[in-house]
């Protein structure tokens, strides 16, 4: 996969340090706790330092979610199922890549979920998810049209609209594992392999 959204330069030591005070406020308070003072407290430098590197908020809401799903994509890229695997297995694997059953995909999540709440209501966010979603999509797209080619899908498939079902399920599991107790997250995860089995004809 490579479904990389932001075009900027990765940002510096310092910079990464304000952008992930900025994802742990979010993912710990919601959108709205992420004021520049709470995150220059965070990131232990003051609220004048932020600003310098981030003129506006939103400039600094859009580099921290960035961020993240550079760090996310870079993580399911390293871990991919090697092309030998059939397309069930890798589609199982980059699932479970994303969805929150440790600390760290937990608070992707989460900071995910806040930002969609928010892009909904705010036009200067709404780019954000959108170009997210294309992305991966894209990539999608192109993975099951290879399998379609190859023999491993029908012929009648439409790698556009499984696509778009794919995220679909493996977006409606994500956040209902935010709220959902931790023992009752294997019911979930087998929830995964028949939707997948399902939609994949496996």
């Amino acid at each position: 996969m490579n479904a990389h959204v932001a075009d900027d330069p990765t940002p510096d030591s310092f910079e990464a340090a304000i952008l992930e005070a900025v994802l742990d406020i979010v993912a710990q308070d919601g959108f709205e706790g992420a004021t520049i003072r709470r995150v220059a407290t965070r990131a232990g430098c003051s609220a004048g330092a932020v600003q310098k590197r981030f003129a506006t908020r939103t400039k600094l809401l859009h580099s921290a979610y960035e961020l993240m799903v550079t760090s996310a994509v870079e993580r399911l890229e390293a871990t991919g199922a090697p092309a030998s695997d059939s397309l069930l297995e890798r589609q199982r694997l980059a699932a479970l890549e994303t969805l929150p059953l440790d600390a760290v995909r937990r608070r992707e999540t989460l900071v995910w979920t806040a930002y969609l709440l928010r892009a909904a209501i705010d036009d200067t966010l709404s780019d954000l998810p959108r170009q997210l979603d294309e992305a991966v999509q894209s990539v999608l797209e192109a993975e099951l049209g290879e399998a379609r080619s190859a023999g491993a899908l029908g012929s009648d498939e439409d790698a556009r609209a499984l696509a778009a079902a794919l995220l679909a399920l493996v977006d409606g599991l994500a956040v209902r594992m935010l709220y959902t107790p931790e023992v009752e997250h294997p019911l979930l995860l087998a929830a995964l392999d028949v939707g997948l089995r399902a939609l994949l004809r496996a």
